[in-house]
């Protein structure tokens, strides 16, 4: 399943569709894993980005990419967990439901005494979207990953319900 899902989503789409391109945001909250010793966390997720691709806004149907920051946090009790990361994600919209797969990079910092230094963090994962307006939908965000602060190794695992919105940006066609 895992494969079909792959190939539908790097194959170009055609029919029904254009060249778009527009603004994205995402905004979530939920579990999560991670820290060492690994503990459970109340964490949220705020994503800013560009997508752009074949798609036909009228019916949601369309491949694309998007790119832009993602930011995490984490609360663990009294420790908070912050990360600042660049996402890109393969999208398949088909009508109402949506499936993207996503990487995301960057830096991770834990706000307690003493500071330990800055770590990095590496995550992928799978986000799931319905859509219940032209540009608003409900989405289900699935990621695994690590993060590695003051040379220790630990998991960061979430998951995460939210809203997202995304439309195309208003394209002027020349007058002829």
């Amino acid at each position: 399943m895992l494969a079909l899902l792959l190939l539908l989503c790097t194959t170009p789409a055609s029919a029904l569709s254009s060249r778009q391109a527009g603004p994205a945001l995402d905004l979530a909250a939920g579990l999560g894993l991670s820290g060492a010793p690994v503990r459970a966390a109340l964490g949220g997720q705020l994503s800013a980005g560009w997508w752009f691709g074949t798609y036909d806004d009228a019916y949601a149907l369309g491949r694309y990419w998007w790119i832009g920051p993602t930011g995490r946090v984490d609360l663990h009790g009294e420790r908070i967990a912050i990360a600042s990361m660049l996402e890109i994600r393969r999208g398949l919209d088909v009508i109402v439901a949506g499936l993207n797969l996503f990487v995301a990079g960057g830096v991770v910092s834990t706000l307690a005494e003493p500071a330990p230094p800055l770590g990095y963090t590496g995550r992928a994962g799978l986000m799931a979207r319905y859509r219940f307006h032209r540009y608003w939908g409900l989405t289900l965000r699935l990621e695994g990953g690590a993060d590695l602060i003051d040379a220790r190794i630990s998991p960061a695992i979430g998951i995460l319900l939210g809203v997202a919105f995304a439309r195309p940006s208003k394209q002027h066609d020349p007058e002829i």
